[in-house]
């Protein structure tokens, strides 16, 4: 687990001007520059890199086959069914008998039958289904054991499925299919005509099961190997599926239904090149297919060529603008790559598609929050709260995520109003972030509550106003020891900050301790440093307040504010010789500030 550290002004020390007047040695703590006025700079807000860590590979629907798909596939499987029988007949038929023949009454059932069963025939080769079903009939009611009859009826029952089928009356269609198969239990035509009612019905183990077995009773037809390959795909049988489509696309590349979904396959199975080239293939073959141009730019996701994606993702939008998916993946491609502002114009794209998507919020939280747009990251962070605490089992480490990063948001706000001396509300603050920490109990949420009410009391006490900080300043102190109870990595930043609290409420003792203790894990952290000089300082302990001054300005060699806090630490030693050496070293650095301590010097008869 990564973190990411705010520091929510962004302090560095040598940024504060220093003021210097020449004042009694009593005095000389005043012209430090207060550690009150950088704790605020130097206390941190931890949160998890977790939001947008890496690229969903889930979209939000399976793709299918359109109705006019699975019409043409019904066709295909009849032409080459018919072509078939043509050259190999799939049934003995009756021989044809036009009807305006005369039929004797005469004629023993048996006879009549077989006459019967040819005028089926002739009206079945007229393609006048409703007169062959009739006629068919009409032989079997003469002699039931009359196979012709039998086979001839089957095929007409099917050849009426058909119409049904066609007029998107599946459960008829599958009524008719069903009984042909009572007259012929080897006429493959029924089994794929009452596979695709079954398709259509959304019942996709037995449209399986009765394809395998039009093609285990008709092994010519490859023309099924599409649609049951598909049919394995979406039943994630993806062995089956690679097995079926690789045979369909053998017999005929050119196919870009099997393309897609072999593309998908070997999607599905970590074969990313073999997928982007099936996609691409099926791009090719149907320019109009929004979804083969958005499964390319997934697979070169897969294959971690983000820029090219774009396009990809771009065309399928074109498309079909209302394709939530490839809003979707646009934006978290955006997203990793930096662009936050177009991440934020796809993510909204796919917000207005799909209005209740949390992740989409999620994104555009990040987006906003990544553009400084304090406002519009808060409120995405709630509406992605909102919609995942609506789900079923969600992650409450997720929402305590969004909470803290809630919080965050509007601790920002207030940093930003304090500065400019506008009242906020902290307890908002300390509010989102205690949630956090309630759902949790996780060590660095504890970090975060203890930043609150840090913030909410620093103001107050850098303004001496420490009747009014205390409380948010002694509320600190349990979160933030909880988390240095907690080990590493929470203990680090814990720290930090509940040293920032010990100087804010003038504990020199915890504060000394504290920042030891954060001086041994963080020995190059600079507002340690220079604080812990403070605060020995303070305590009257020049020696060790020398010490960590020159320990800050080792690091930071042209810092002003350390050179001026080291001076009135030798000063208090009564050091001239150390003095006058450090106002030589500073005197190039700034001139005027050397000039002052040189003052300072000669007021002490040093």
């Amino acid at each position: 687990m990564s973190f990411n550290v705010m520091r929510l002004r962004g302090f560095a020390v040598g940024c504060f001007a220093v003021a210097l007047v020449v004042q009694p040695l009593a005095v000389l703590a005043q012209d430090l520059i207060a550690v009150s006025s950088i704790t605020g700079g130097s206390s941190v807000f931890v949160f998890r890199n977790t939001a947008k860590a890496a690229k969903r590979f889930i979209v939000s629907t399976k793709p299918t086959r359109t109705k006019a798909q699975r019409t043409e596939t019904v066709k295909k499987i009849k032409k080459q069914f018919e072509t078939l029988a043509k050259i190999t007949p799939r049934r003995p038929k009756a021989a044809v008998v036009d009807p305006k023949t005369p039929i004797s009454k005469a004629l023993p059932p048996a006879q009549g039958s077989i006459r019967f069963a040819g005028v089926g025939e002739f009206y079945l080769d007229k393609g006048d289904i409703d007169l062959a079903l009739a006629a068919f009939r009409d032989a079997l009611e003469l002699d039931e054991n009359n196979s012709l009859a039998k086979t001839g009826y089957s095929e007409a029952l099917v050849a009426k499925g058909n119409q049904y089928l066609d007029k998107d009356q599946a459960r008829e269609a599958k009524g008719m299919y069903m009984e042909a198969l009572k007259f012929d239990s080897r006429n493959a035509a029924a089994y794929f005509g009452l596979a695709e009612a079954y398709t259509e019905l959304d019942e996709i183990g037995e449209a399986i099961a009765n394809y395998e077995k039009a093609i285990e009773g008709d092994k010519e037809l490859t023309e099924i190997f599409v649609p049951l390959g598909i049919l394995y795909y979406q039943n994630n049988q993806m062995d089956k599926a690679d097995e079926t489509l690789t045979k369909a696309v053998a017999i005929n590349p050119n196919v870009a239904e099997a393309q897609f979904f072999l593309g998908l396959v070997r999607s599905n199975q970590g074969r990313n090149e073999e997928a982007l080239a099936a996609f691409t293939k099926a791009k090719t073959l149907d320019p109009n297919n929004a979804d083969a141009f958005f499964n390319a730019g997934e697979s070169l996701v897969k294959l971690k060529q983000l820029e090219l994606a774009i396009p990809e993702y771009e065309k399928a939008t074109q498309l079909k603008p209302n394709h939530f998916d490839a809003w979707f993946s646009l934006g978290e491609v955006y997203f990793t790559l930096g662009n936050y502002p177009k991440a934020i114009i796809a993510y909204e794209a796919a917000s207005k598609i799909k209005n209740t998507d949390w992740e989409v919020f999620s994104g555009l939280a990040e987006s906003y929050r990544l553009t400084s747009n304090i406002g519009k990251a808060e409120a995405n962070y709630r509406l992605a709260t909102l919609f995942l605490t609506r789900m079923p089992n969600y992650d409450e480490k997720k929402v305590a995520e969004f909470d803290s990063k809630i919080g965050l948001m509007q601790g920002q706000q207030c940093d930003l109003f304090q500065q400019r001396n506008i009242a906020c509300n902290w307890q908002n603050v300390i509010d989102a972030l205690q949630r956090a920490a309630d759902r949790t109990k996780d060590p660095i949420d504890y970090v975060n509550l203890g930043w609150a009410y840090f913030m909410a009391g620093h103001r107050e006490a850098e303004n001496k106003n420490l009747p009014v900080a205390r409380p948010f300043l002694e509320k600190a102190i349990p979160a933030l020891k909880t988390a240095v109870a907690a080990g590493p990595p929470a203990e680090d930043f814990a720290l930090q900050n509940l040293a920032s609290v010990y100087i804010d409420l003038g504990d020199n003792k915890a504060a000394i301790d504290t920042l030891n203790n954060l001086i041994k894990k963080k020995p190059d952290l600079d507002f340690a440093r220079y604080a812990l000089g403070v605060a020995y300082f303070k305590s009257n302990d020049f020696v060790n307040a020398e010490k960590w001054f020159r320990a800050s300005i080792d690091k930071d060699p042209k810092n002003v504010t350390y050179f001026m806090a080291l001076g009135n630490a030798l000063i208090s030693r009564k050091d001239g010789k150390g003095l006058r050496a450090l106002i030589d070293r500073l005197r190039p650095i700034d001139a005027v500030a050397a000039d002052e301590l040189d003052k300072k010097r000669q007021l002490f008869r040093m």
